[in-house]
């Protein structure tokens, strides 16, 4: 019998760091994972609580052009079945921002000696890049991974920090494969989180610490600032505090600040990676007139906070319609075939 968990060996370490290695780099970013991401807005209205008595196993396959990319924003039990191929496959699961993920297996039978191999990440990874970002992350990046192959089942419930995860496997060996039951569970102060929604208003805290959060959203999105208080503090004056508006501040990194916003854009995972189209900072509770349009692939916005002050930042978000005169542009979005 062949030992398991397998972590972080110097195996499983070479092909994450490879290109053709042990990550998801199929080239697929636009035109799979979107589509699919578009499959999984449209079953939105489907979406059940999980219940291990009345839900059915899902068994995951290959696509009709043999990849096995896979999103789910559904608790349940899934089930993956080696049709005795050596691609890397990748279950990319969302939840509610307000949620973690969390992983439990059932079943597992993957050959170490024949270059199996599963992952389970504490967050998103494609191409390469990480979300959250290694900078944004709450654990060090050696502690987001715990990498399992053998016949015996992991014992211990993998949870994430925030509200994505994943399970990145390869299994050569046809007929082997894995059980594994996905929950969501509350999570009170969520930092990052990728949206499963193209428009809505949400709101960026960091509860008093010194912390990087992030919104992602892959779409080529336009945001509003609705209300914003970063880097700013109550006054004293006559025996009370009270709330100084100083307005919204721009390019408050580049004055100094540690505490600031940033609306960024990009064509991968990691915010730290995108460019940014615009930052500030400031306190203002009167929703702004302008808008910071974002025509890349993935956009985000970034709270960064240096834990002094109690930061928060409360945006609306949209589809871009308006391709006139965005505030950033990726090219690679442009391109066509």
């Amino acid at each position: 019998m062949e030992n398991q968990p397998r972590r972080n060996s110097n195996f499983a370490v070479r092909l994450r760091q490879s290109p053709s290695g042990f990550n998801i780099d199929e080239g697929v970013w636009h035109p799979v994972f979107q589509k699919i991401w578009s499959d999984v807005l449209s079953a939105q209205t489907q979406k059940k609580r999980f219940s291990s008595q009345q839900n059915a196993v899902i068994p995951l396959e290959h696509d009709e052009t043999g990849k096995c990319i896979y999103v789910k924003s559904e608790e349940g039990v899934y089930m993956f079945t080696s049709p005795g191929s050596t691609q890397v496959c990748g279950l990319y699961v969302i939840a509610d921002p307000q949620h973690t993920v969390h992983f439990t297996f059932h079943e597992f039978r993957i050959s170490c000696d024949k270059g199996g191999l599963l992952s389970v990440v504490d967050g998103w990874e494609l191409n390469g890049q990480f979300f959250p970002g290694t900078e944004d992350h709450p654990k060090p990046a050696e502690k987001r991974f715990a990498e399992y192959c053998g016949e015996n089942r992991p014992w211990k419930t993998q949870v994430t920090s925030q509200n994505v995860g994943l399970l990145e496997f390869r299994i050569p060996v046809k007929g082997e494969g894995f059980t594994v039951s996905v929950e969501f569970q509350p999570n009170p102060k969520p930092c990052n989180a990728v949206l499963q929604q193209p428009s809505g208003v949400y709101t960026l805290r960091n509860y008093g610490q010194r912390v990087n959060c992030t919104m992602s959203i892959i779409f080529p999105e336009t945001f509003q600032i609705l209300a914003s208080s970063v880097g700013t503090q109550s006054m004293p004056i006559t025996g009370r505090t009270m709330d100084v508006e100083t307005g919204i501040v721009k390019k408050c990194k580049k004055l100094g600040s540690e505490d600031y916003v940033e609306v960024r854009g990009g064509d991968g995972l990691d915010p730290s990676m995108m460019t940014v189209a615009e930052d500030f900072c400031g306190m203002d509770s009167v929703p702004g007139r302008s808008s910071v349009d974002v025509a890349c692939g993935n956009s985000a916005v970034r709270l960064v906070s240096s834990g002094k002050f109690e930061n928060s930042v409360t945006v609306s978000f949209d589809l871009l319609m308006d391709w006139g005169s965005p505030s950033l542009v990726c090219p690679t979005l442009l391109e066509t075939p």
